[in-house]
C-alpha cells in the first residue's frame, strides 16, 4: 500500500510539471542569428539542453551552414522542428543480424564440431534444437561494430523526454560529415574578410539611417541593424543603384602603410526600393554591427571553385606579412591577415601560404631554425596585396614582417 501511494504521488508531480514543459517549448525561439563566438555545440546546449544534439541544428540548416565546423556571424539558423529537411535520410542503417540467425549459426558450428569428433560421440547425439550460447573466447569479447553502436533502440520502449539516444546522434553526425561536398573557398569567407584600399579612391556610398520599424522617426546613433532590417543608403555622387543590387556594408579600420586603410565588412544589404535619390536596402547578412555612418560598396561577384584541391608548388611567391585587421600579435585560426603580394605577383584566391620563422643565431648562442609558424589561405586578391585567413597555428607569436611563402595553388 505505501508503494502504491508513492507512485501515485510521482504521477501527480509529472502531470503538474507537464504544462510547464509545454509552455517552455511553445515559447522557444524558432531561429537564432549567429554572433561572434557561437558554435553549434553551444547553441545545442542553449536551445536543446544537450550539446551532443548539435547535429540536429546542423541538419535543419544545410542550406545555410556549408561546414559544421564553421558558422559565421549573421547567418540565421532555424530551430523550428517543423521544418522539412531534405538532407535527412529516409531509411536508417540496418540493425545487426537477428538473434535467430545468430542461433542458427551457432547450431551449425556445434554440428561441425560433433562431426569432426570434438567432444566425443555423445556430443554428436546431444545437439538440441536450441543450442546454448557459445561462451566468449578467453581473449575477451570482440569489439562492437559501428553498425551495432548506431542501431536503433528497443521499438517498444517509451519515447525519450530529452531527445534521441547518444548513439543515434552519432549516427546522424557521421551522415552529416560524409555527405558534405568539398569547397576550397566559400562565398562568406570571400565577402567577410575585407581588403586593403591600396590608396585607391573607392566608390563609397553612405548608410544614412535605420528605418525599421518605420514609425520611429529618430534612433540613437549607436543603434544596430538586425537581420532583415531596412536601412536608408545614399549612392556616391554621379552613381545610381538598381533594385536587387547587393551592397557590401563596411567600416574603415587602421592604416597599413604604404598600402592604405583596412576595409572591414560588417554585412550585406540588398536594394529593395528607391525614392528621391535615396535608396532603401534590406540587411540580408551580418558580419559585425551595422550602424549609421558606415559606408557601402557594390558587392564583388564570387565564382566558387569546382571542388578541386590545391596542388603543391615549388619556388612559390615570397611575401611579407603586413599585419591583421586588428592590432593583435598572437594569431589564431580564422583570423584575417594581409600580405604584400597580389595579382601582379601571381597570387590568386585559394592559394596556400606558410608563415615561416626567420633563421638566426640568438644572443644566448642558440640557433633559431626556419620552421613553419602558421598556414594561410588567400581569400581575396587585389593588384598589390592579398587577404588571407589563418588555417592553423603552430606558434602564435607572429609579428608583422614575418616571411610568408606560397606552397600550393588551385589548378
Amino acid at each position: 500500500m505505501p508503494r502504491t501511494h508513492h507512485w501515485t504521488w510521482l504521477g501527480a508531480l509529472a502531470l503538474a510539471a507537464a504544462p510547464t514543459l509545454v509552455q517552455g517549448q511553445a515559447s522557444a525561439p524558432k531561429s537564432h542569428t549567429v554572433r561572434a563566438g557561437d558554435t553549434l555545440w553551444d547553441l545545442a546546449r542553449t536551445y536543446k539542453g544537450d550539446p551532443f544534439l548539435w547535429p540536429d541544428i546542423y541538419r535543419r540548416n544545410t542550406t545555410v551552414v556549408e561546414d559544421p565546423h564553421w558558422i559565421y556571424p549573421g547567418e540565421v539558423l532555424s530551430l523550428d522542428g517543423s521544418d522539412a529537411v531534405a538532407a535527412v535520410p529516409t531509411q536508417d542503417t540496418p540493425a545487426p543480424d537477428s538473434p535467430a540467425a545468430d542461433s542458427a549459426a551457432r547450431t551449425a558450428m556445434a554440428q561441425d564440431s560433433a562431426a569432426t569428433g570434438v567432444g566425443g560421440a555423445d556430443s554428436a547425439q546431444a545437439v538440441p534444437a536450441q543450442v546454448e550460447p557459445v561462451p566468449e573466447p578467453v581473449d575477451g569479447p570482440k569489439p562492437a561494430s559501428l553498425a551495432s553502436l548506431m542501431a536503433a533502440g528497443d521499438p517498444d520502449a517509451p519515447p525519450r523526454l530529452f531527445g534521441p539516444l547518444r548513439g543515434e546522434s552519432m549516427h546522424e553526425t557521421l551522415r552529416a560529415y560524409t555527405n558534405q561536398p568539398y569547397r576550397p573557398l566559400r562565398r562568406s569567407e570571400f565577402l567577410s574578410s575585407g581588403f586593403l584600399t591600396e590608396n585607391e579612391k573607392l566608390p563609397y556610398g553612405d548608410v544614412m539611417n535605420l528605418v525599421t520599424p518605420p514609425q520611429i522617426d529618430a534612433e540613437p546613433s549607436n543603434s544596430n541593424a538586425l537581420p532583415y532590417a531596412r536601412i536608408a543608403v545614399q549612392a556616391p555622387k554621379g552613381a545610381v543603384y538598381q533594385v536587387g543590387d547587393s551592397l557590401l556594408v563596411v567600416q574603415l579600420g587602421q592604416e597599413l602603410k604604404p598600402y592604405g586603410e583596412v576595409v572591414v565588412p560588417t554585412g550585406i544589404a540588398r536594394v529593395i526600393d528607391t525614392a528621391g535619390g535615396r535608396y532603401l536596402a534590406e540587411v540580408v547578412t551580418l558580419y559585425a554591427p551595422i550602424r549609421r555612418g558606415q559606408r557601402v560598396l557594390p558587392a564583388e561577384t564570387f565564382v566558387p571553385a569546382a571542388g578541386v584541391k590545391a596542388v603543391p608548388v615549388s619556388n612559390g611567391v615570397q611575401a611579407t606579412l603586413l599585419g591583421g585587421s586588428r592590432r593583435q600579435d598572437l594569431k589564431a585560426p580564422q583570423m584575417v591577415v594581409f600580405l604584400d603580394k597580389g595579382k601582379r605577383d601571381g597570387v590568386a584566391r585559394g592559394d596556400l601560404f606558410e608563415i615561416r620563422r626567420h633563421p638566426k643565431r640568438l644572443d644566448d648562442g642558440s640557433i633559431r631554425v626556419n620552421e613553419v609558424m602558421a598556414t594561410l589561405q588567400v581569400v581575396h586578391v587585389r593588384e598589390h596585396t592579398a587577404t588571407a585567413r589563418v588555417l592553423n597555428v603552430v606558434s602564435p607569436d607572429i609579428q608583422p614582417g614575418a616571411s610568408v611563402v606560397q606552397v600550393a595553388k588551385l589548378p
